[in-house]
């Protein structure tokens, strides 16, 4: 129960506003010191009972991959010391032609500081990379049913929608995997890093301004 009040209140002193998130986030390119929590928050934000995809193709030796061959375009969000999201792009360029593509190959934004503007300041910095590198496109793509990506990168201007399949075939049955599984192992030969065109955004993690 509260007490009455009788008189005029004394006027209260205005609380200072909480600084948005997003100025005490620090965007720069990726190092090699960030592959292992950028790792580990990928392994989050793209588990197998969710996005079999995101899980199959996300690994330590793609992002190494991508740190090797295209660490300009790989950038960091960083709070507190800590990384809280990534954005890991490469450019194409084709032969005979004067157009040179920005890929937008992963973006991942921890959940702890999901929807602060850390996805859309990570997209900004790629597209200032990839204007100054020559692009004069961007594409991304991502699951048809990932509704919150597809948000994100329609607010961001994306257009022109192209439905696209991801298969995949078991092989644990297939007789020539059952006779090599048979024979003596021999040391095994690294696969090549898996192509681009695979869903890239963490699902479920829109990121509004």
């Amino acid at each position: 129960m509260g007490f009455p009040f009788f008189g005029n209140p004394m006027p209260r002193q205005a609380k200072p506003k909480p600084r948005p998130i997003t100025e005490s986030v620090t965007i720069r390119e990726i190092s090699l010191l960030d592959l292992p929590p950028i790792f580990a928050l990928g392994e989050r934000l793209f588990p197998a009972d969710k996005w079999p995809a995101l899980y199959r193709t996300w690994d330590e030796y793609e992002l190494a991959v991508h740190f090797a061959s295209d660490s300009e375009t790989c950038l960091v969000a960083e709070m507190d010391g800590q990384v809280v999201g990534f954005a890991l792009g490469t450019l194409l360029e084709k032969r005979m032609s004067s157009w040179t593509y920005g890929y937008l190959l992963w973006l991942g934004v921890d959940p702890d500081v999901a929807r602060k503007g850390v996805a859309a300041r990570l997209f900004e910095r790629m597209t200032d990379l990839f204007i100054k590198l020559g692009a004069r496109m961007i594409m991304v793509d991502t699951d048809a049913e990932n509704e919150p990506a597809l948000a994100f990168f329609r607010s961001q201007g994306f257009g022109q929608e192209t439905p696209h399949l991801f298969l995949s075939r078991n092989l644990t049955h297939d007789p020539d995997y059952l006779r090599h599984r048979r024979a003596p192992r021999a040391s095994p030969t690294r696969r090549k890093p898996a192509t681009p065109s695979r869903p890239n955004y963490a699902p479920g993690r829109d990121d509004d301004d």
